[in-house]
């Protein structure tokens, strides 16, 4: 018998061929269940029940949480050092741990290129491995361009290129990949998924008499929290007070006190603040509001947004990196521009006086993730990615 079958996390075999085995590498994962966090958590499963063997190495952060842990047969591993993030501590730890779990993986899988995503690439090299880094962000608030502001990227740079697949999660990180020099023929474009099968409406949208825009996202200027509040102001300025409420969903930063910025604007009546509930609960968020709001300056591709689309919520969202792939003006969502809070109130006053056409918007907004952004879709393309690569 083959040494590999008789080795922990052994390749499956589906279908009369090998599966091979990932191992997901993320600064945070349970019980952090951002969106980042959730897409690693949720392909992971979809692999395993495509008969993929999966792990997750990501750093112990909550003393609560156990340091092993299955989860839908996801073997999560939280180690006590922290993944490499900048070049200047972690690597060393993170390459040890790394070699040492060498025998249970055949591909690293990548969330984010930082100092984690350089030690994987050297490590695949040296053992032979596969390895593929997943892009969350472009612009302002991108991996690379945060990472380019760190000591050593320059060499750090030159490792990443030679990662055996990068993958990008919208059109203008695939862009951004091409201007930092990434070989065309190792970029591939694979957008983030939602599960259709769990997040669809099971009741119709609630009455219109009081609409409840839900807006979900850390309480950051990226995600354009200022924007929505002065864009409530000048509904009320309109006299459509009475006609709505905001429900905010994330959490908060000390240094970002938009309870006070709500207060100055005077805009508190209209505005509720909510922490941020784990993704079993926003279920019944998306199902008891009206229309989601992203107003945000910069995202990847949202996932919040697939969420909201698949239960039929009309959307209103800032033209800005992955969104604009996932929404098409004013046949599936509203499209406005970032920075303008005179858009977005004007975008929800349409959704205030024309009711019957968010609906319309929200019904042609599950169609779309229907047929572009269901998980099933995206898993299957990382299987084919996973088999492609370890069959080379």
């Amino acid at each position: 018998m083959a040494l590999r079958t008789l080795l922990p996390f052994s390749p499956l075999r589906g279908r009369g061929r090998v599966k091979p085995r990932g191992l997901i590498c993320i600064h945070q994962f349970r019980p952090v269940a951002g969106g980042a966090e959730l897409q690693a958590e949720r392909l992971a499963m979809k692999l395993v029940e495509m008969g993929h063997g999966m792990q997750v190495l990501t750093r112990w952060l909550a003393p609560d949480t156990p340091l092993e842990e299955n989860m839908r047969g996801v073997q999560v591993h939280r180690v006590r050092f922290p993944l490499a993030y900048n070049m200047q501590y972690g690597m060393a730890e993170t390459f040890r741990y790394l070699v040492k779990q060498r025998r249970t993986y055949d591909v690293l899988h990548v969330q984010q290129a930082f100092g984690h995503a350089v030690v994987s690439v050297v490590v695949a090299r040296c053992l032979r491995k596969k390895c593929i880094i997943k892009i969350a962000c472009a612009g302002t608030y991108g991996d690379l361009n945060v990472f380019s502001g760190f000591q050593g990227f320059g060499r750090a740079l030159e490792i990443l290129h030679q990662a055996d697949r990068v993958v990008a999660i919208s059109r203008e990180v695939e862009e951004e990949l091409r201007a930092w020099g990434f070989p065309l023929e190792r970029v591939i474009r694979i957008p983030n998924g939602v599960d259709t099968q769990y997040f669809q409406r099971r009741q119709p949208l609630p009455a219109w008499d009081k609409v409840r825009f839900i807006l979900v996202g850390r309480r950051h200027p990226q995600k354009g929290i200022d924007i929505a509040l002065q864009s409530i102001r000048q509904l009320v300025e309109r006299g459509l007070g009475g006609r709505f409420v905001v429900q905010l969903y994330g959490v908060d930063y000390p240094e970002h006190d938009y309870n006070t910025l709500a207060q100055q604007l005077g805009v508190t009546q209209w505005v509720e603040f909510h922490p941020y509930s784990q993704a079993e609960a926003m279920f019944d968020i998306y199902q008891a509001g009206n229309c989601f709001l992203l107003p945000s300056r910069g995202e990847g591709l949202s996932n919040a947004l697939l969420e909201a689309m698949a239960m039929e919520l009309p959307v209103i969202a800032t033209a800005v990196s992955g969104t604009v792939d996932v929404l098409q003006d004013g046949q599936d969502g509203i499209l406005i521009p970032p920075e303008s809070p005179e858009a977005l109130a004007d975008a929800m006053a349409t959704v205030l006086h024309r009711p019957a056409l968010a609906v319309q918007l929200g019904q042609r907004a599950r169609h779309r993730v229907l047929q572009h952004f269901s998980l099933e879709s995206v898993a299957r393309r990382y299987d084919e990615l996973y088999s492609q690569l370890y069959e080379r």
